[in-house]
């Protein structure tokens, strides 16, 4: 026994083309819909039981990985410098030589700035959203404004490593106001 076309072809139900319809898929699918202050993230059902992958929509400035590369380098060479080598890494970040009385203090310091190294490349590697890297550019810039007027109050910083620092102080803070533009950044400060 053989259908003929017209039993053969299954009814569509059109129901793409109804108003009611569309407008649930689209708030199913989170067309349209943005969510949040830099409005870079779309939230939907779907969205929701995914999960969202903050990173696929971040948009970050140009030159502002290799900024925290290069900063999280300095930091990590410091800190294996001063550990190792202490007088010689005394020598390259404070401009003079310690005594051998000192010396402790430096291989303390060289500890605190690995262990700031691990956390700077663990905040760049695992989390890259807008908030940790904002937050790792205040950190910088708040350690490079320590260390400037830790150096000036003590006499014992040259011009090269005074520069080094309000380079880095500018350079921090520029790209935080750079990813960040929506928020002020005196209302970080307050924040953190």
């Amino acid at each position: 026994m053989q259908l003929s076309d017209s039993e053969q072809c299954v009814g569509r139900k059109q129901s793409a083309s109804d108003l009611q319809s569309r407008l649930k898929t689209r708030k199913l699918l989170g067309v349209g819909e943005l969510v949040g202050d830099n409005g870079d993230i779309y939230r939907s059902k779907i969205s929701q039981l995914l999960g969202i992958n903050e990173s696929l929509y971040v948009r970050l400035p140009r030159g502002l990985l290799l900024w925290n590369t290069a900063i999280t380098m300095y930091i990590y060479m410091i800190g294996i410098v001063c550990l190792v080598t202490p007088s010689i890494g005394s020598y390259i970040e404070f401009g003079y030589s310690t005594a051998p009385s000192e010396l402790l203090a430096v291989r303390m310091y060289g500890a605190a700035m690995f262990a700031f190294g691990l956390l700077f490349r663990g905040l760049l590697v695992l989390k890259d959203a807008r908030s940790e890297i904002s937050t790792l550019l205040l950190a910088c810039a708040t350690l490079f404004s320590l260390q400037l007027t830790v150096g000036l109050l003590h006499g014992h910083l040259s011009y090269a490593l005074a520069g080094f620092r309000v380079a880095g102080i500018i350079g921090s803070l520029v790209y935080q106001s750079l990813l960040d533009a929506q928020v002020c950044l005196i209302r970080c400060l307050i924040k953190y």
